[in-house]
């Protein structure tokens, strides 16, 4: 399957954080053929596994994660309206006049229109979705409940040459890099490091399969691939996430800061293998690199992002250049990286 399609797939299926299940049957499809083992942390994200056949590989743990933001039931009213309660940080520009569906709990899916109400200053006081019924006994007979989701019903399509649109490229786009990179990876036969490729659970709502597939791992170093919001006026030379120039190396964020040794060799490496890459630095929010990063005594991390134009709305770009690249990236540190360099980046005592 071509990454246009990968990526067009993950989209169209529907997670939020705790119900992420149709995301886990699609990566399962694609990643678990080319696994040796197939894990699971206790909140239902997956780590696929590659083995080494070298005696002391190094362990790499690459995330990607699988809830999108969204919104579940919170309350049915006398009048049919289906009161939603975000899950996430979904843009609040994206609640107005949007078609969503609502997903039973028997996989069902519901058609509505999501709206709100806002306050004399423009901020959301609710937000409700129409399924075009007048009772709340009509909503329910269509087996409507509360803490069913709701998700943006955002159909993919290919835009100009390259580019992608669709909901929850946040964090899809990362998940289609690391399923390339996979490919790739395996088409090589033998493996010199330890792989691990997790694709978490509840990355919106507090960054937790990160954290708990790498105390599964235990890595040498944890790779979060995700993407940040690239603004769609700016072509300025503060920008440094344009579409179609290259994957994003996150040099900080409020999370996590990388080590300066790891940097410059990812830099190098970058360069060398020539994959086009911009430097880039949160100013706000977080990976699941943040608290991953911090499990036992603390493990090295990095940050790979790609950029998207409309993060967290309910239709996003994403250039399939910046994907591949990203899978590029991810290819070269997974098998030129060796225990070597994992042993200069940490020798604080001596350097």
């Amino acid at each position: 399957m071509q990454i246009e399609q990968i990526l067009m797939k993950l989209c169209s299926a529907d997670a939020v954080a705790g119900d992420e299940g149709e995301i886990r049957n699609i990566t399962r499809e694609f990643m678990k053929p080319l696994a040796d083992e197939v894990m699971t942390d206790g909140i239902g994200s997956l780590v696929f596994h590659m083995h080494s056949t070298n005696e002391n590989p190094v362990k790499i743990l690459f995330c990607a994660h699988m809830d999108e933001v969204g919104f579940l039931v919170r309350h049915i009213s006398p009048i049919g309206m289906v009161y939603a309660h975000p899950v996430g940080n979904p843009l609040a520009k994206s609640q107005d006049m949007q078609q969503v569906r609502i997903t039973t709990a028997s996989g069902k899916k519901i058609r509505g229109v999501m709206n709100t109400t806002r306050d004399m200053t423009g901020q959301v006081e609710d937000v409700y979705v129409d399924l075009g019924v007048d009772s709340e006994e009509a909503v329910r007979s269509l087996g409507v409940s509360e803490g069913d989701m709701i998700c943006w019903a955002t159909e993919p399509h290919k835009l100009s040459e390259g580019v992608v649109s669709g909901k929850a490229m946040d964090d899809r786009a990362g998940i289609t890099a690391l399923a390339q990179a996979m490919q790739s990876i395996r088409a090589m036969g033998t493996l010199t490091n330890d792989l691990y490729f997790a694709v978490t659970s509840s990355e919106e709502v507090g960054t937790r399969g990160g954290k708990l597939c790498c105390e599964l791992v235990q890595p040498d170093l944890v790779v979060a691939v995700d993407v940040a919001n690239h603004s769609e006026l700016d072509r300025g030379f503060k920008n440094h996430r344009h579409l179609g120039a290259g994957l994003m190396l996150e040099l900080y964020d409020k999370t996590m800061s990388p080590n300066r040794a790891l940097l410059n060799w990812v830099r190098n490496n970058l360069e060398a293998v020539d994959v086009p890459y911009q430097s880039d630095m949160f100013g706000g929010g977080g990976t699941d690199a943040g608290l991953a990063h911090m499990v036992g005594t603390g493990c090295l991390a990095l940050v790979l992002g790609i950029p998207i134009r409309y993060c967290h709305s309910s239709i996003s770009l994403a250039s399939i250049a910046d994907i591949k690249a990203t899978a590029r990236a991810v290819t070269s540190i997974a098998t030129r990286l060796a225990v070597r360099d994992i042993a200069s980046f940490t020798d604080f005592i001596h350097r």
